[in-house]
C-alpha cells in the first residue's frame, strides 16, 4: 500500500506513477503556468494593468499560493525520489531553483514594498517551470548540462574573439566613425551582431582596413557559431542512443522468460516515459529484440550470423 507522501509523489511525478489523477494535475499545473505568463505580458499594457489591476493581483496570489503549495509538497516528497539523496540535494536542483525563483517576486513585493512589474524579469522565469513537464527540453537540459565545460570553453573563445573583434573595428574606424566606434566597448555591439552572425546593418565599417577586417571576422564567426550548435546536436544525438539502447536492454531483461506480460508492458511504459521515447520507437525496439530472440541465426544482436 502507497503511503500518503508517495501517493503525493506520484501525483506530482506521472513520468513515474501513470494515472489520470496525476495527469489532471499535471495538466492544471501548466495551464497555470501558461495563463500566468499570459497575464504577465498583458499586464505590461498600461491601459490594461490600470483597468485590470486588482485581477491582475488576485490571480498572482492564486497563482504563488498554487506554486508555493507545489514546491512545498515536491520538497516534503523528494526523498521519494531513487536519485535525490536527501531534501538539501533536491534544494540544489535546477528545477527547484526554478520554483523557488518563480514564487520570489511576490514575497519580495509584500516584505520590501516592491513593485511587481519591477520584477517582471523574475516573474517571466515562470516560463522555465515548463521543462519539467515536456521530455525533449528535459534531454536538452541534460545534454547541456552533461557538455557543459565543453560549452564554456566554446562560449570563452566566442568572448575572446568578440574583444579581439571589438579592438580591431575601434583601430580601423575610430576617426571615422568615433560615435560607433570611439571606443572597445562601444565597439562591442557590432563586434556581437556579427560574430554571431545576426549582422542587423546599424553600424558597419567605412573605410578599406575596416570593411577587410569585418569579412575576416565574419567568415571566422561561422566557425565560433557553428561549434557549440555541432557540439550539441552531436551530444544530443548520442543521448537519445543511449536511451534507445537502455531501453532495449530492459525489453531484453522482461522478455527473459520468453514473453511479455502486462506487469512487463506496465513497467517497459513507465521506462518508455522516464526515457523520453516516443511509442513508435518504443514499438520498434521491442519488435526488434523479439525478433532476434525468435530468429535461429542471430545470436542476441538481430543481426544474421554467416557462420
Amino acid at each position: 500500500m502507497l503511503t500518503p507522501r508517495r501517493q503525493v509523489y506520484a501525483l506530482l511525478n506521472p513520468e513515474d506513477h501513470h494515472s489520470s489523477a496525476s495527469i489532471w494535475v499535471n495538466s492544471f499545473l501548466i495551464t497555470l503556468i501558461i495563463t500566468n505568463l499570459v497575464a504577465i505580458s498583458l499586464q505590461t499594457i498600461d491601459s490594461l494593468d490600470q483597468r485590470y489591476s486588482s485581477q491582475f493581483w488576485y490571480f498572482e496570489i492564486f497563482s504563488v499560493a498554487v506554486f508555493t503549495a507545489e514546491f512545498l509538497l515536491r520538497l516534503w516528497t523528494a526523498p521519494e525520489r531513487p536519485d535525490y539523496q536527501s531534501r538539501r540535494h533536491f534544494l540544489g536542483k535546477f528545477d527547484s531553483i526554478i520554483d523557488i525563483v518563480s514564487i520570489l517576486p511576490l514575497y519580495l513585493s509584500l516584505l520590501f514594498g516592491l513593485e511587481l512589474r519591477s520584477l517582471i524579469v523574475l516573474r517571466l522565469l515562470r516560463l522555465l517551470k515548463l521543462i519539467r513537464y515536456f521530455s525533449p527540453l528535459i534531454m536538452l537540459a541534460q545534454v547541456i548540462r552533461a557538455e557543459s565545460r565543453a560549452f564554456m570553453a566554446a562560449t570563452f573563445v566566442l568572448l575572446i574573439l568578440v574583444f579581439i573583434a571589438a579592438g580591431g573595428i575601434y583601430f580601423f574606424e575610430r576617426h571615422v566613425q568615433p560615435e560607433d566606434f570611439g571606443s572597445i566597448p562601444a565597439a562591442m555591439w557590432w563586434a556581437t551582431v556579427t560574430l554571431t552572425t545576426l549582422g542587423y546593418g546599424d553600424v558597419v565599417p567605412m573605410t578599406i582596413g575596416g570593411k577587410v577586417f569585418a569579412a575576416l571576422m565574419t567568415v571566422l564567426s561561422l566557425g565560433a557559431v557553428a561549434l557549440p550548435a555541432g557540439m550539441l546536436a552531436s551530444r544530443f544525438s548520442e543521448e537519445l542512443h543511449r536511451r534507445k539502447q537502455d531501453y532495449s536492454d530492459l525489453v531484453k531483461e522482461r522478455q527473459s522468460d520468453g514473453s511479455l506480460d502486462d506487469q512487463d508492458m506496465e513497467a517497459l511504459e513507465l521506462a518508455r516515459e522516464r526515457l523520453f521515447l516516443s511509442e513508435k520507437d518504443a514499438k520498434g525496439i521491442q519488435d526488434a529484440v523479439i525478433h532476434s530472440d525468435r530468429c535461429p541465426h542471430c545470436r542476441g544482436t538481430g543481426k544474421i550470423n554467416s557462420e
